[in-house]
């Protein structure tokens, strides 16, 4: 942790970077998801799969990643980076007690809007968008996140700013504290993508094979690949924000970790994770052909999916605790110790 006087930006800086950041990334991700479902999984589709994916961006990026942002900035504040300067002032005493309780309902509300306001027209008007103008649609997330955001993120670094380091209330129970505020949300959020892609590529996947083996069955050369990639995107992703969550809730005071050891180098770490998911699939592969199956039935396919996304959630939640928990003491660490020799000085 840094002290006070190497502050450099403020929370105006901090919340246009973090604004910035994120559209960027989300609007790869997009982008990545439409060549996913409108060319490799078959260049023929209804409105209801353009309407399904702009839906499925709004609530999930709208609704979840408001509080990610959050939680990000607290990540930055706590490095010793941010001011609140006069001007940002809220009168706040205290960081937002529950981001996922202030964000989601409201961004829920928008997402919800949103999408009726699409699907009047796109039914309505019995109008059938592009893949590209589906894509550019999806992406007006960014106005309805960009004002949540904005609504909250002064009070709250404000308010962080106000309370003593690692002074905050500690949790009861910090095993329930990560199911709550990591786990769930990021499983929920993490199904609405996934299980929305999955629905579209196995259902593309089953129709290749709809004449041999009848309809509704996916083949295990689908799933293989999929359940790996699933783990290697879902588990990285939410890795990093929760690296941010665990680093805000230390900085808190919500919890401690006690382990030791020294954090790894953050690249090598993504590399394991990347290595963890081809074990899966490598997995996956080995019990298909030890058990002979082929084809699954479309409902055990998306099931199946769904326990990638848990595993790779869970996964990540704590693997993150674990590296943030070793950085962030290492830190606390040099602080005291930089302390105690300007005090000897």
């Amino acid at each position: 942790m840094s002290s006070q006087t190497h502050q450099k930006y403020s929370v105006t800086q901090l919340f246009k970077q973090q604004v910035v950041i994120t559209f960027v990334l989300v609007a790869i991700l997009i982008v990545l998801g439409a060549l996913l479902v409108f060319v490799l999984s078959g260049e023929d589709y209804t409105q209801f799969t353009a309407v399904g994916f702009i839906a499925t961006v709004y609530f999930s990026f709208i609704v979840f990643l408001p509080a990610g942002t959050l939680f990000g900035a607290r990540a930055e504040f706590a490095k010793g980076t941010v001011a609140v300067e006069p001007s940002e002032r809220t009168g706040a005493t205290e960081p937002i007690a529950n981001p996922w309780l202030s964000t989601v309902p409201l961004g829920l509300l928008s997402a919800a809007v949103l999408t009726g306001i699409v699907c009047a027209l796109v039914y309505g008007l019995n109008w059938k968008p592009s893949p590209v103008v589906t894509t550019l649609v999806s992406m007006l997330f960014v106005i309805p996140y960009v004002l949540i955001v904005r609504r909250d993120i002064f009070r709250d670094i404000e308010g962080l700013a106000a309370i003593h380091p690692l002074q905050g209330k500690h949790v009861a129970s910090k095993n329930l504290h990560i199911w709550a505020t990591y786990i769930i949300p990021n499983i929920i959020f993490q199904a609405i993508i996934n299980l929305a892609l999955a629905n579209r590529s196995f259902s593309h996947a089953a129709g290749l094979i709809a004449d041999r083996v009848g309809p509704g069955m996916v083949p295990m050369q689908a799933l293989v690949p999929d359940f790996a990639i699933t783990f290697m995107f879902v588990c990285s992703f939410t890795f990093l924000g929760a690296i941010a969550h665990t680093a805000s809730d230390m900085y808190e005071g919500e919890f401690s970790y006690g382990g030791r050891g020294r954090g790894i180098n953050g690249l090598v770490y993504f590399g394991l994770l990347l290595l963890m998911g081809v074990g899966l699939g490598i997995v996956v592969a080995a019990a298909a052909t030890a058990f002979k199956i082929a084809v699954v039935p479309f409902a055990v396919a998306m099931l199946l999916k769904f326990l990638v996304v848990c595993l790779s959630v869970y996964a990540a939640c704590w693997l993150a605790i674990g590296w943030t928990g070793k950085r962030f003491n290492e830190a606390v660490q040099k602080s005291a110790q930089k302390a105690a020799q300007k005090a000897a000085a």
